[in-house]
């Protein structure tokens, strides 16, 4: 049986080694943070995003389910507090229903949702209603 060699040289890493292993780690994990800061930050964003159409597409629906009659022509603006919906109170939303537009017995409904981010943001939806009493 051959005699199990031994090396006198096996004295572990050195110090140099350990400092660039940590230095490596480290600058992956600040990568990985920074990722996350980012990733917190877009579904922040997106979440205000989603209740701005959830408040938008809430008033289209009242008026769809409205009676042509009781749609009636003007602007209506509700702010923070009033909306129902509006857990943070950074929201403005406003209604505008036009007349006889884009012809005759209808009406154009346009509905705003704005907030302040770190820019003015917005989104717009808009319907038309029709007079189906007519023959």
């Amino acid at each position: 049986m051959a005699p199990i060699k031994s090396f006198s040289n096996e004295n572990g890493f050195t110090l140099i080694e350990t400092m660039m292993a940590i230095a490596i780690m480290a600058i992956g994990l600040l990568a990985v943070a920074a990722l996350q800061a980012t990733a917190i930050s877009g579904n922040a964003k997106a979440k205000k995003n989603s209740m701005a159409i959830l408040l938008a597409e809430d008033q289209i629906e009242t008026y769809k389910n409205a009676r042509y009659e009781d749609i009636l022509p003007g602007d209506k603006i509700e702010k923070g507090s009033t909306l129902l919906k509006d857990p943070w109170g950074i929201y403005t939303r406003t209604t505008t229903v036009q007349d006889n537009t884009p012809i005759a017995d209808t009406k154009t409904i346009n509905v705003s949702v704005s907030w302040q981010d770190k820019v003015q943001r917005s989104v717009v939806f808009q319907t038309i209603a029709r007079n189906e009493n007519l023959e």
